[in-house]
């Protein structure tokens, strides 16, 4: 008789979630800690005051349900918006990996109640097989994530505005403008910002010239210089890598 699986732990799902994200992010641990405390504290502002943690909800559908209602809730929108869509950005990486196959695996794998994880004696891919990640009840001794208090790196509006009035409303790489794609009454006044340099390796207070390490890009061009093996692109190595329609740059940002 195959006995029943232990959930995956608080701990472990975390592990997991930071391991997928090092394969190409170098700051993998600050990425899921913005994930469980800023995103964890948005979901219980705007969307249930009962949001325990990203790690004891695992239904990607739920995530999902977020960034759509960011799109049409003008407060949540704006608060994205002030952040360069952060929350959006996370709720979409992290709804992803709980669709992964590194995350559908902890549910194939006995755990032990310390979080090792050891190879299953028989297979677990039954169609009597019950327990599904979106599903999951709490399980006795089951850990639970404590949130801790950090340092937080906070936006300045500001900047972004600055950014915008220098370079316009059009992405530094393909020279999209939504206003010109979807209409001025959808798309106006809409983009966003990139840094080029991340806020939080800066140790001291900004430089007077901060402005030139922020760059205007479209939604895709945006995820895309996110994407690099190895962390962020350069903004020279996403112009090159592109192979869609390049539109004519009003004001070229030199890289």
């Amino acid at each position: 008789m195959t006995k029943n699986l232990k959930i995956p732990s608080v701990e472990v799902i975390r592990k997991a979630y930071i391991e997928e994200l090092s394969k190409r992010n170098p700051n993998a641990e600050a990425f899921a800690n913005f994930t469980e405390v800023d995103l964890g504290n948005f979901i219980r502002k705007y969307v249930s005051s009962n949001f325990t943690s990203i790690y004891e909800n695992t239904d990607h559908r739920f995530y999902d349900s977020v960034r759509n209602r960011i799109a049409n809730d003008e407060k949540m929108r704006a608060e994205d918006d002030a952040i360069e869509h952060q929350y959006s950005f996370h709720l979409g990486r992290y709804s992803s990996f709980l669709e992964s196959k590194a995350f559908q695996k902890l549910f194939s794998q006995k755990i032990n109640i310390e979080g090792d994880v050891k190879a299953p004696k028989t297979s677990t891919h039954s169609t009597s097989a019950t327990t599904k990640p979106h599903e999951r009840e709490m399980t006795e001794g089951e850990r639970r994530h404590v949130e801790q208090e950090r340092e937080v790196v906070k936006r300045n509006p500001s900047l972004r505005q600055t950014c915008i009035d220098k370079y316009g409303y059009q992405c530094q790489c393909c020279g999209m403008n939504f206003a010109e794609l979807y209409g001025e009454e959808l798309g106006d006044r809409f983009i966003e910002v990139h840094h080029l340099k991340m806020i939080s390796t800066y140790n001291e207070s900004l430089p007077d010239d901060y402005v030139e390490n922020l760059v205007p890009l479209c939604s895709n061009c945006h995820s895309m210089i996110h994407h690099g093996k190895e962390g962020p692109l350069t903004l020279r190595e996403l112009r090159t890598a592109y192979r869609g329609e390049k539109k004519s740059i009003k004001v070229w940002k030199e890289d």
